[in-house]
């Protein structure tokens, strides 16, 4: 029984530690930082709320329906006692609202549309800085490997300089040469791994997870060596239809244009019809029939509210017949009335100009991500044709050493070239990457479709 039970513990183990261990894909780790980013969520509960203010916004087009029932017993000294109940059914409609109503129901849609926009704007640039944490990170792993590749080269030079010494044809000054770079490189080496220990804790906290479980893969340079770049009037021209941000900007002028047309005819006036039906009488069931109808206006004048009201009905099973009429003045009541007219035409006016603004910016930055990736492409192919060079001048050097026209010194500066010249191939293909994400953000479309 122990023996099963072993046996499938160290199972479990093994499973959890391959689990544990599992390539974290670039796709993953994007999937992992929208999902634990809080301000990701917080944009999603602002669509979810606009969604409801659209609803609360269809509602005020509909008519307002409400019941009443009321009951009053009035006992009077040396008087007779009286008693009254009723139930009614009242419906009030806005027939002519200067379209605010339908205005405020645009509003909110074009709200809506905003939230949604700003959602996928935060969740683009979660992308972007995942996607540049995510190569630098490969960046930093492949600089360990290049300073652990120049340690073991000149580990191997040091012994061939401790053997040569030992036969006499070698001094203890070029001992102590390859000991300082090779100092020099376990300090690199050191530098390297802490700093990419700590972007590793930084990113999994990004990600959400535990960073000792994250294992990148290498960086896949050869499948972008035959890219087809499309020309950069296409790309400014896709920019145009997708980018996010310009979507935003132009839902803004909409609203803010509707806001000005509200606050400008703010004067004309409410028309309200309003119609009732029931039943009164002093006993239970009710017997007596009774209705009205009417009409309502209501208009902001220069500060004043002013409003005018007429109805005309029935009760007492038509036997008495009711005629209403009232008007009344608040003076300066809403004094806020030129206040808004300033404001709604300053955002107006904002909103039109940073729409223009913004479709040179989107320009400019498709235009500058474009060169930098094309700067980047080229600058690969000048590194890696460095790094070949260097290494055949290293075997060249390394020959010429051990037949003694030229010192293990050259060699170890060569080597340390070489190392440096590896480093900039790494950074410059990080570039690649980096720009091409830069430039799927300023497009606004996922990269496969641009190239």
């Amino acid at each position: 029984m122990k023996k099963c039970f072993c046996i499938f513990a160290v199972y479990i183990i093994g499973t959890c530690s391959a689990w544990s261990q599992e390539t974290l894909t670039l796709h993953n780790a994007c999937e992992l930082a929208l999902k634990n980013s809080v301000k990701l969520e917080r944009l999603k509960a602002k669509i979810q709320s606009s969604r409801m203010i659209v609803h609360e916004r269809w509602r005020e087009l509909l008519p307002n329906v409400s019941f009443q029932y009321s009951k009053s017993d009035t006992v009077a000294i040396r008087e007779d006692d009286t008693r009254f109940q009723s139930l009614a059914c009242t419906v009030q409609y806005d027939i002519f609202t200067n379209q605010q109503s339908l205005i405020a129901y645009s509003i909110a849609q074009i709200e809506s549309m905003l939230a949604n926009e700003e959602y996928t704007i935060e969740k683009n640039n979660i992308i972007l800085l995942t996607k540049q944490a995510y190569f630098a990170l490969q960046k930093k792993r492949k600089s360990i490997e290049i300073y652990q590749l120049l340690l073991k080269s000149l580990q191997l030079q040091k012994n061939i300089i401790t053997a040569q010494q030992q036969l006499g044809m070698a001094t203890e000054l070029e001992l102590i040469q390859v000991d300082g770079k090779i100092a020099e490189a376990q300090y690199n080496i050191l530098s390297a791994q802490n700093q990419y220990a700590n972007s590793l804790q930084d990113f999994a906290t990004t990600l959400g997870i535990n960073y000792a479980s994250i294992q990148l893969p290498e960086q896949e340079y050869a499948e972008l060596q035959n890219i087809t770049m499309a020309s950069k009037e296409n790309l400014i021209s896709l920019s145009m239809q997708n980018r996010n941000e310009l979507k935003k900007s132009y839902y803004t002028l909409i609203k803010t244009q509707k806001e000005y047309q509200l606050a400008q005819y703010y004067y004309l006036p409410r028309i309200q019809l309003f119609a009732s039906y029931g039943y009164s009488g002093t006993e239970f069931p009710m017997n007596k029939k009774m209705w009205n109808v009417g009409l309502s206006v209501t208009s902001l004048l220069f500060g004043n509210t002013a409003s005018l009201s007429n109805s005309y009905g029935k009760k007492d099973n038509g036997n008495a017949t009711d005629i209403k009429s009232s008007a009344s003045v608040a003076v300066y009541d809403n004094p806020s009335f030129i206040r808004s007219i300033i404001d709604a035409e300053a955002a107006y006016t904002e909103a039109q100009k940073y729409h223009q603004q913004l479709i040179q910016i989107i320009r400019t930055d498709v235009s500058k991500a474009y060169d930098t990736v094309m700067e980047s492409l080229k600058k690969v192919e000048i590194a890696r044709q460095t790094v070949l060079l260097l290494e055949k001048q290293s075997s060249i050097e390394n020959e010429q050493a051990r037949l003694g026209d030229i010192t293990r010194y050259d060699v170890l500066k060569t080597l340390v070239e070489l190392s440096q010249a590896r480093l900039r191939l790494q950074e410059t293909i990080t570039d690649v990457f980096v720009s091409m994400a830069a430039l799927e953000n300023a497009v606004g479309l996922p990269i496969e479709s641009i190239f």
